[in-house]
């Protein structure tokens, strides 16, 4: 069977396909066109077209993967349009997904910036820097720890507010 596929369609290449049509204008003026002889009584003129033959197949490269230069040169199948749209789609997505997940990250960078900043801001225009230690007791930071602190507190600044 599938020589005979093969056979015919060789046989098709080599003869190139010949289509005869008829021109056919009748008393009144109409034009038709007809694939058989213009009927009586109508002016007719032979319209001879030459279709070009199909392109030869590309021979199977053993590997199952049809050849990228014939599949480049003919029209894509059902399949392979699917299968291009489903890449599409999963490019897409996973785009999408990176650009959320980059205004995310945007989002987290500018709270964080925006707390810092009002964090240096307290420790610099306070006098008394207020701590609790571990029984809930307050007490007060020397000038030493109140600076450590505000130093803390400038590198965080820097660090999310570039």
């Amino acid at each position: 069977m599938h020589r005979i596929l093969v056979l015919g369609a060789l046989c098709g290449i080599a003869a190139g396909a010949q289509a005869q049509v008829y021109k056919c204008v009748d008393a009144s003026g109409n034009t038709t066109y007809l694939q058989s002889p213009c009927p009586t009584g109508a002016k007719s003129s032979a319209i001879s077209r030459t279709v070009p033959p199909a392109p030869a197949a590309a021979p199977a490269t053993g590997s199952g993967a049809p050849d990228k230069a014939a599949k480049a040169s003919g029209p894509k199948t059902a399949a392979e349009m699917e299968l291009d749209y489903r890449k599409r789609k999963q490019e897409e997505e996973k785009q999408r997904e990176k650009d959320e997940q980059k205004l995310a990250e945007a989002r987290t960078r500018e709270e964080n910036c925006r707390n810092s900043r009002s964090r240096l801001t307290a420790l610099e225009t306070a006098r008394t820097q207020v701590r609790f230690n571990d029984k809930g007791e307050p007490y007060a930071l020397d000038e030493a720890q109140a600076e450590q602190e505000r130093e803390n507190a400038r590198q965080l600044v820097e660090q999310w507010c570039k």
